[in-house]
């Protein structure tokens, strides 16, 4: 098990990939490169049209860099509620209070705190070596 960073991304405006990409915080791509960070939260439908099987690539976004490519391995729709908080395949929250934090600032874009019902897909994946 690893732990969400102490310092964590405050997004206030909406990253926007490309259409075959995933952006992740700077903090959280390393994690994915030691092959730690294999499940994936996302706020919405955002990326709903990713399905099983396809290969995704990681941007940076911070940056909009390129930082590797993953494919998916499973996918699933969820409530904030039900997000668990200890994953072996994603970083750890302290509590829910944390978990809550910390979503509400990688999505700080959409003016407030995240909600027990807001809707969430879960995407796993591993890295694809290039």
């Amino acid at each position: 098990m690893f732990k969400v960073p102490d310092l964590t991304t405050k997004n206030t405006t909406e990253f926007k990939p490309s259409h075959d990409a995933i952006g992740f915080v700077p903090e959280l791509i390393q994690f994915i490169h030691d092959n730690k960070k294999l499940t994936t939260y996302r706020f919405g439908k955002k990326y709903d049209h990713f399905q099983v099987g396809d290969v995704v690539t990681i941007q940076n976004s911070s940056t909009g860099e390129n930082e590797g490519e993953v494919r998916i391995t499973a996918k699933r729709e969820t409530t904030f509620k039900d997000l668990p908080l200890t994953n072996p395949t994603h970083e750890a929250y302290e509590d829910k209070d944390h978990q809550r934090k910390v979503l509400s600032g990688y999505y700080a874009y959409i003016g407030r705190e995240i909600q027990d019902t807001d809707l969430f897909l879960t995407f796993d994946f591993e890295l694809v070596e290039i």
